[in-house]
């Protein structure tokens, strides 16, 4: 989902340290709610769709571990049935139980051909866990499993907020980019004028304004382009955000404003804090539980239990008789063909995929972390080398506009140093929006978002 917005813009000339900044701009003109970087991210951590799955997601995970808890936790079944039958055994059975039964019912026609009887029973049936100790590894590896589910969904929340916070400066460089193209546009129509006047005046030939018209519609041509991308980075933005995608915005953080990386300096942040390991490693220790109980069910079970009966003869609170039994019993399996030890040989397997996945995950997330901070430093610099171009491309283009204005130099080279200087100020204002991804992207790769 990652938003990459690629502009071959010619911008307008301004000083860089009075570069106009603003945010996209509500077709019907009114500017209704302002969004700062900060904010933007918040919703998104409230109300970004796949964001909220994913911790869906983990609550189900987490909620399912509980059907493990039959390990160790007494479970209670109850239970109302109510048959009708000829069956003599069945008869014979539903009279004993309801104390009804009679001596003429010991006549043989009566226990071989019995009448149609009714019968209905309440029970209620407590088990208890005495020794179940497959059944105790598989809820520490469930409950680890629910945790990883949990970290994942951390990762994903760290993940939105990259996504909304490049989003962010994606829609300020494109809505800064259409803006400055505005102004280069009105610069090159003002061109085109001088260029008539000095012809009407007999300095220069109807060449120079019919150039000076030409670079103007390029500029006109770039700018619907521009606006074109200024209004997918905004629709791009509302959709993180869970917005319409007609919702009026003004965004109040400049490029310029973009907050330093949190982990700008190597000490304060470790890879190793990053969700995606955590839950790597939580995998891990699940499936290290997993190879004990696949082993722990080659070993006995023991469970107390208990059961309440009431029986009657017409409906289960009619007249009858009710009983109780106790018992306890071990259950044991000690050969079933060979698969215990394929069970055992799975389980381990899946440990060790999940080793290699770790040690994978964190070879990534080192290279990322290093990576990113190549990046950063990169971005930083760039951000200086193009400022200094732009001031210079600045002060080329004031030389220029004299030197025409003078005769001296003939309009194409105006029409040159001018489109040397909007691809100046377009470099600067990528520059600096690379910048402020960059410091996101470090704290991404160390796991600063995540939490």
């Amino acid at each position: 989902m990652i938003i990459a917005i690629g502009l071959s813009l010619a911008v307008a000339v301004a000083a860089p340290q009075e570069a106009p900044e603003r945010g996209p701009v509500d077709p019907r003109g009114a500017l209704e709610q302002s969004l700062s970087l900060e904010e933007a991210v918040s919703r998104a951590r409230e109300a970004n769709p796949a964001l909220l799955a994913q911790r869906a997601s983990a609550r189900a995970d987490a909620h399912a571990s509980l059907d493990a808890t039959r390990a160790f936790l007494p479970a209670l079944r109850l239970g109302v049935s109510g048959i009708r039958t000829t069956d003599p055994v069945a008869v014979f059975g539903l009279k004993l139980r309801q104390e009804a039964f009679a001596a003429e019912d010991l006549a043989l026609d009566a226990l071989n051909r019995p009448a149609a009887y009714d019968g209905f029973s309440s029970t209620g049936t407590l088990e208890v866990p005495i020794f179940v100790p497959a059944g105790i590894f598989g809820y520490q590896s469930a409950s680890k499993g629910a945790e990883a589910s949990a970290s994942a969904a951390d990762r994903v929340a760290g993940a939105t907020e990259f996504l909304v916070t490049q989003a962010y400066w994606d829609t300020q460089l494109a809505a800064a980019s259409l803006q400055a193209l505005d102004e280069a546009l009105a610069s090159a129509n003002a061109h085109a004028a001088q260029a008539e006047a000095l012809h009407a005046q007999g300095l220069v030939t109807g060449l120079d304004a019919r150039l000076a018209r030409l670079g103007a519609a390029e500029v006109e041509v770039r700018r619907l382009a521009a606006a074109a991308a200024a209004d997918n980075a905004r629709s791009g933005l509302l959709a993180l955000l869970a917005l319409p995608d007609d919702t009026p915005l003004e965004l109040v953080d400049s490029l310029r404003d973009a907050p330093p990386s949190a982990c700008e300096v190597p000490e304060t942040c470790a890879f190793g804090e990053r969700a995606d390991l955590r839950a790597r490693q939580l995998g891990v220790d699940a499936a290290a539980l997993g190879v004990r109980g696949a082993w722990a069910k080659n070993l006995p079970s023991v469970a107390a239990f208990g059961t309440l009966a009431r029986y009657g003869g017409s409906s289960p609170w009619a007249s009858g008789s009710g009983d109780w039994t106790v018992g306890i019993g071990l259950t044991w399996s000690p050969f079933e063909a060979l698969s215990g030890v394929g069970a055992v040989r799975k389980a381990r397997a899946e440990r060790d995929q999940a080793e290699a996945l770790l040690d994978d995950a964190r070879r990534r997330a080192e290279l990322e972390s290093v990576q990113a901070r190549r990046n950063l430093d990169a971005a930083a610099g760039q951000v200086q080398v193009a400022a200094a171009a732009w001031t210079e491309a600045e002060e080329a283009r004031a030389q220029a506009l004299t030197r025409y204005r003078t005769g001296v130099s003939p309009i194409t080279e105006l029409l040159d140093v001018q489109a040397a200087t909007t691809a100046a100020h377009l470099s600067l204002l990528t520059a600096q929006r690379d910048h402020a991804v960059a410091r996101a992207a470090l704290d991404f790769a160390y796991g600063a978002f995540d939490r």
